[in-house]
């Protein structure tokens, strides 16, 4: 499966890590700018620096290196490009994981809750209390990710920045959500001597394990508090710490402050980048009016089509069936040196039962890359992939068929007239998720639904954005 190759650091990439300097930096930028390429080549520059000063002294110690990565999807493609960029030095301690998979090995925990089984629980607690239960799972968990154990009062008077407005959270129910949902977990776990991963962040930002040298942890976004805590809690004395994030494309409902993490950034320890180098002008326009309206917070950039590399086809929506969506697809492809170039297909929920078959009869090879922790070596160009697990890719071709509206459905509360949708947390939040796919590929862009469901999604984008097409 084609990664990304080596590249030339351009003007605004060099500027970034030209000098090397212990501290946190920040790499903001929309997608496509170069974020996760820039952090590589930042980590390249920092090893070799470390690298040279352990080989100036009597006894060297190995630089120890950390690249985070927020699902194994991603960590598999990083794996692939951090291998390229460090080579083999026995001087070099490389870990590259999720975080859940490095805050395992570090911490030995065990009887570990299963997210499904914690948010289950969750949900039982909620309707126990009469409360609405996908909500209260979500921000339950946000709750115990941004607060230390000890400290969940102070969420009755903080900000809830990145969580919306609706449904509103005024002092009485968030004490009702302490009290009746997540205090009664705590109790659960405590009972049955559980623990959950945000347990493992948690222990990781009050004790101190390890101590590496270079760190890099990218689609910061969607981070909790405090794994990112735990992280920096883990570096050396004067160790370069690289933050990647980008809140516009954010698909989980955590948000924070560097303040609050314990970060000052100073103005040359915090970089935008600016130019977008990965999408045509006509993709990067058709993402960005997918986020129209949507508040963007000062992590956040949207995506740049003033500066967008070149000009290439509008995107195009297949309107139709899904069995024709499948059959306009497949034909799509054959206009694709698919041994030159790189096709993913990406879904919500990851439903490719129709797809494959398709695939399988027309004779084109593909990988799953869901969840893999291994980038696919092999001569395969078609990628299939959730939504989620798209996070921080990049393909020369994305297709997303079958996002019919009940697919990307949201609830939205029985007010909804009263209220702003750009306000409404889990539609924005959806809206994210699609832009940030879009966002994935180089040259074209495929999207198809049914005419009768189309996405409300589609409401922001102007019919002139793309090639619209009836199968």
């Amino acid at each position: 499966m084609k990664a990304l190759i080596d590249v030339i650091p351009t003007a605004e990439q060099l500027a970034l890590f030209s000098r090397v300097t212990s501290g946190v930096d920040v790499i903001r930028g929309a997608a496509g700018s170069g974020k996760t390429t820039t952090a590589l080549l930042k980590l390249r520059t920092s090893v070799a620096f470390y690298l040279n000063r352990a080989r100036r002294q009597a006894e060297p110690r190995p630089v120890k290196v950390l690249v985070l990565t927020f699902n194994r999807t991603l960590r598999g493609y990083i794996n692939e490009l951090t291998e390229r960029q460090l080579g083999q030095e026995p001087l070099i301690s490389l870990e590259i994981a999720t975080f859940n998979k490095w805050a395992q090995r570090l911490t030995g925990a065990r009887n570990i809750l299963d997210l499904e089984v914690a948010s289950a629980h969750l949900r039982r607690l909620a309707a126990a209390a009469g409360l609405e239960s996908e909500f209260v799972v979500e921000e339950a968990q946000y709750v115990l990710g941004r607060f230390h154990i000890d400290e969940l009062d102070d969420y009755l008077s903080a900000r809830r920045d990145g969580r919306g407005v609706t449904p509103r959270m005024e002092r009485p129910a968030r004490q009702q959500l302490l009290e009746l949902v997540i205090r009664p977990y705590l109790g659960f776990k405590a009972e049955h001597e559980r623990v959950d991963w945000g347990d493992l962040a948690c222990d990781l930002s009050n004790t101190q394990l390890e101590q590496y040298d270079v760190i890099v942890v990218d689609e910061t976004q969607d981070f909790s508090a405090n794994e990112v805590r735990a992280v920096l809690n883990q570096r050396s004395a004067d160790a370069s710490v690289t933050f990647v994030l980008d809140s516009a494309q954010r698909i989980y409902s955590r948000n924070f402050t560097w303040v609050e993490v314990g970060v000052s950034l100073r103005p040359e320890k915090s970089h935008t980048l600016q130019t977008n180098y990965r999408n045509t002008r006509q993709i990067a326009r058709f993402a960005s009016a997918m986020l129209t309206g949507l508040l963007i917070d000062d992590n956040g950039t949207m995506p740049n089509y003033a500066t967008a590399r070149a000009d290439g086809p509008k995107p195009i929506v297949l309107r139709g069936s899904y069995p024709n969506q499948v059959r306009g697809a497949i034909e799509f492809l054959r206009d694709i040196d698919l041994t030159q170039q790189s096709v993913a297909f990406l879904h919500y929920k990851g439903w490719f039962r129709d797809l494959i078959p398709a695939l399988n009869r027309a004779g084109l090879p593909f990988v799953n890359l869901t969840g893999s922790p291994v980038w696919p070596e092999g001569p395969e160009n078609i990628a299939l992939c959730t939504l989620h697990s798209s996070k921080g890719l990049e393909f020369d071709h994305v297709i997303m068929i079958g996002l019919d509206g009940s697919v990307l459905q949201v609830d939205m509360p029985d007010d909804e007239d009263q209220i702003d949708v750009a306000e409404h947390e889990p539609s924005a939040r959806l809206r994210r998720l699609v832009a940030m796919g879009v966002g994935r590929a180089r040259e074209s862009v495929l999207i198809g639904f049914k005419p009768s469901d189309a996405p409300d999604i589609m409401h922001f984008v102007d019919d002139d954005l793309y090639e619209g097409r009836d199968v």
